[in-house]
Parts: structure tokens; C-alpha cells; sequence
């Protein structure tokens, strides 16, 4: 696979560890005033850059997976905040890569001929 087709595979892949972030973060949201609560995260980026230097098909079989993070108690805080505040990160970074991607596909469709 070519310099560029690596790198929109490695975007695609990271596209897919942003939408299941944004997933667990919806899911704490909308449950975060449920007794015996138990959050959910998902950390992708280490796992993306080992699969990334081992090459194109370590970064194809690669899949993401939820963690299960603390059980929240009837009294404990929970900080709706701070889980808005990742949520809108994470939108950014999406948006981001999204843009970057269509660039990138934009940019090798004229360099083929193609038209826009």
C-alpha cells in the first residue's frame, strides 16, 4: 500500500476509535444519575500507533474495545461537566479528521483525473 493510502487508512482507523469514544461518552451521559452506575471509556490512541508502525494489515485487523471504568455510588459526584467537555473534544477531533480525510481523497481525485 502507497504513502497515501496508508495514511487514510490509519485516519479511518482513528475515525473508528473517535466514534466509539463518543459512544461511551453518550452512554455515562445518559446514565449518569443511575444508582450503580458504571462508566464506560474507550482509549485507542496507543493501540492505533503500535498497529501503525507494525504496518497496513496489523492497522486492518485492529478493533477497539469499551473498558469498564468506576461503578458510581447513590452520593458520589459525578462531573457532567467534564464529561461534556470530553464529548466536544471528541466532536472536534472527528470533525478534524473528517476534513482532513476529504481533503486528502479530494487532492488525489484531481491528481488521477478526476473531476470535482
Amino acid at each position: 500500500m502507497n504513502e497515501e493510502a496508508h495514511a487514510i487508512l490509519v485516519g479511518a482507523r482513528a475515525l473508528d476509535g473517535l466514534n466509539m469514544r463518543m459512544a461511551a461518552l453518550a452512554h455515562n451521559l445518559a446514565n449518569a444519575n443511575t444508582p450503580r452506575f458504571q462508566s464506560v471509556a474507550v482509549n485507542f490512541e496507543e493501540s492505533l500507533r503500535v498497529a501503525e508502525a507494525k504496518g497496513d494489515e496489523a492497522l486492518k485487523a485492529l478493533r477497539f474495545s469499551f473498558t469498564a471504568g468506576p461503578v458510581y455510588e447513590a452520593n458520589d459526584e459525578r462531573r457532567i461537566d467534564l464529561l461534556i467537555a470530553d464529548a466536544s473534544q471528541t466532536a472536534m477531533r472527528y470533525s478534524a479528521l473528517v476534513d482532513m480525510l476529504g481533503r486528502r481523497l479530494a487532492l488525489r481525485s484531481i491528481a488521477l483525473g478526476g473531476q470535482r
